[in-house]
């Protein structure tokens, strides 16, 4: 089965390849139905190119800050492909890809031993047609990584259910811990999963508690390192960022929605809507499914329990994200394919034509919620005119009005970013660190009067262990459109690129730069994208960069 096992993760591999190469940075949709794009993606490009190129690799950093939102494996492992293969939207993906490629060989093994080999390519195909497993498992994304870590994990408590193998303990433990430093929190639910099983499994094929505890303890200890080493360090930021804000405050304070409907309400729809295929056929099986749980059988036992975790953790936490279903993908395509009406030898291949066809049918619909595309282009309208801006080569820095990119501008090679909201104020609460008090988000008037402020701000940033200017005034704050032309009149040396809907800001910018106007057409390869007319203003003094870019401006298109 090693053969099989190869080849399934290489055509997983090569399936993928096509969105990971083509698809600008934070270039697609994670939520179809709402539209919600990518951006976190370029959040972890941008630390990721920061530790290949600045090598900063235990503290990541994203726009001269720290970032300890998550542990850092992803952005340790896109890092280390863009330091040696280079700076590019694939070096950067390639480790969800490999990951989310070899989670559909275990799945393949998993189900063949269940039940066929015939049974294994339908869960295979069923995961691999799965919306956001395609999406996600081609973009720079920390779902991916943790959906295929757990896959992992409990694919070694399957192998051997009570844990008496070196290979299955330390494949099981090792595992976990790659999925805690993915993750965080999220990455206990094999942990969870495990414990559940050892109540619920018959005794001769649960492990014993001693076992349990062991392979507890290793998970634990190979993931503490970095955790020990942030809170000897960092520890304030460290503290702030990832436990109050990230764990506490989206985890179990009520935080702000991008949707009104509960928590059952959220994730049945969008389960139904993204993969109906893998949902009806998981229904079907349900009765299956269901006698042999009743029955005890170990293998149903130990996708049941995984199932109630992930089922349960979506629920309980507070902060609501399509993503989190991601993982539920493997367990419910094994458990339809190995218990349903289907899996007996003979019926398989009504299931495979089945499938094939789902499969087909998402393809030929890219547009649609379910959809699978393989073009190219980005959803951001604005990205094509960054990397134009980038392109030019300037050494003045760009401040970015509007932050309607996404923050893919960050992961490209500009001297100097900055970005301005209009209108908006400072993120406050358990849902956001106090970037205003240490001058990483500041006011026009304060950004109009940096020189005053700047020793002000580097020693509050001292205070919180960060000794640098770099993140100061990285996010501008304007109450109005004239404050931000007060801003434009006061940085003549900067350069602007600034939505239409701010036209009136620009009126006096002509004596101080260059206005060009810069737009769109909405659609790239067919990718559905808002039009979008930009206005660019080319400070009159300026300088060509001593040196080209370091890598390539089209990263984000």
């Amino acid at each position: 089965m090693k053969q099989a096992f190869l080849a399934v993760a290489a055509l997983a591999l090569l399936f993928l390849l096509p969105h990971a190469a083509r698809v600008g940075l934070a270039g697609d949709y994670l939520d179809p139905i709402r539209r919600i794009t990518a951006q976190d993606e370029a959040l972890y490009a941008a630390s990721a190119i920061h530790a290949a190129t600045a090598g900063d690799w235990l503290t990541p950093r994203f726009m001269g800050r720290y970032a300890l939102y998550k542990p850092p494996l992803l952005i340790w492992a896109a890092g280390f492909c863009a330091r040696v293969l280079g700076v590019s939207r694939l070096s950067l993906r390639l480790p969800a890809m490999l990951a989310c490629a070899l989670a559909l060989g275990i799945i393949f093994l998993w189900t063949a031993e269940l039940c066929t080999w015939q049974a294994g390519a339908c869960a295979v195909l069923l995961v691999a047609s799965n919306h956001l497993w395609h999406v996600l498992g081609s973009l720079a994304m920390t779902d991916a990584l943790l959906a295929a870590f757990s896959t992992a994990a409990l694919y070694a408590l399957f192998c051997d259910p009570w844990l008496e193998s070196r290979a299955c303990l330390w494949g099981f433990s090792g595992a976990v811990a790659a999925a805690i430093l993915t993750k965080s929190v999220a990455g206990f639910v094999p942990l969870a999963a495990l414990a559940i099983y050892w109540l619920a499994a018959p005794p001769n094929y649960r492990p014993r508690l001693a076992r349990v505890f062991l392979a507890f303890g290793l998970a634990l200890a190979l993931a503490a390192p970095w955790f020990l080493y942030q809170l000897a360090v960092h520890a304030r930021w460290f503290w702030t960022e990832q436990v109050m804000v990230e764990i506490l405050g989206y985890g179990a304070a009520a935080p702000p929605q991008t949707s009104q409907e509960n928590q059952v309400a959220f994730y049945f729809m969008r389960m139904a809507i993204v993969d109906p295929v893998l949902l009806a056929v998981f229904l079907v099986a349900a009765p299956g499914f269901l006698r042999e749980l009743r029955r005890r059988s170990a293998g149903a036992l130990l996708l049941g329990c995984w199932l109630a975790v992930l089922a349960g953790s979506v629920l309980v936490w507070q902060y609501r994200n399509i993503t989190y279903l991601l993982p539920m993908a493997a367990p419910m395509a094994i458990a339809a394919t190995a218990y349903g009406p289907f899996s007996p030898r003979g019926a398989t291949r009504w299931l495979a034509a089945l499938v094939v066809l789902a499969l087909a049918a998402k393809a030929a619909t890219p547009l649609m919620p379910w959809g699978l595309s393989f073009a190219g282009g980005t959803v951001q309208p604005v990205a094509p005119l960054v990397s134009g801006y980038c392109a030019r080569s300037r050494a003045n820095e760009l401040i970015l009005v509007g932050a309607d990119d996404d923050l893919c501008a960050a992961a490209l090679p500009l001297p100097r970013l900055r970005y301005c909201l209009v209108g908006a104020s400072a993120a406050a609460g358990p849902y956001a660190m106090d970037f205003p008090w240490m001058g990483i988000s500041v006011t026009a008037d304060q950004f109009n009067h940096l020189d005053r402020w700047t020793p002000v701000f580097r020693a509050r940033l001292r205070e919180w262990g960060l000794d640098s200017a770099d993140p100061i005034a990285t996010l501008i704050l304007a109450t109005s459109p004239a404050e931000l032309a007060e801003v434009i009149r006061a940085h003549p040396s900067s350069d602007f690129l600034i939505p239409d809907r701010y036209r009136a800001a620009i009126e006096g910018a002509h004596s101080t730069h260059q206005v060009l106007a810069a737009g769109t057409t909405g659609k790239t390869e067919g990718r559905e994208a808002p039009e979008t007319l930009h206005w660019l203003l080319l400070a009159r003094e300026s300088a060509p960069r001593p040196a080209p870019p370091a890598w390539s401006c089209g990263l984000a298109n």
